[in-house]
């Protein structure tokens, strides 16, 4: 199962490596939204451990992309001038609303260096498959 949780976030790993390891992002945290955080600790603790910064999830996490474009547009249309969307999120969506934090384990930051070496390998992989599958 672990297997399957790291290479849902494959592609968002790599992405992100570019990102901080490359350009030197700095993560504060990240609040975590989707199918993948309802069951609590699972992917909420895998992410963590991908980007290697604390991961926060609502008691709405289990709400998907639908739903996050559905803020983007109300912020849009209802925020008030000036206003940031962080802002916007702070105060108008998500005050009062529980939630967790969870800090990223080391033993699985650690093991998710080791998948992705040979994730960004398997790519190759599956390149070569499909270009003599044609």
């Amino acid at each position: 199962m672990r297997v399957h949780l790291f290479t849902a976030l494959g592609a968002l790993k790599v992405g992100m490596d570019i990102l901080l390891k490359e350009e030197h992002v700095e993560i504060d945290s990240i609040l975590g939204h989707g199918g993948l955080f309802k069951t609590k600790g699972v992917g909420q603790s895998i992410l963590a451990a991908a980007i290697n910064a604390p991961v926060s999830v609502m008691e709405t996490a289990g709400e998907g992309g639908p739903w996050g474009m559905a803020l983007l547009a109300s912020y849009m249309v209802r925020r008030e001038e000036g206003e940031s969307l962080k802002s916007y999120l702070a105060d108008k969506v998500f005050a009062g609303n529980e939630g967790t934090s969870m800090e990223p384990d080391a033993k699985d930051v650690e093991g998710f260096e080791v998948f992705t070496e040979r994730y960004k390998k398997g790519v190759a992989i599956e390149l070569a498959a499909a270009e003599n599958l044609v």
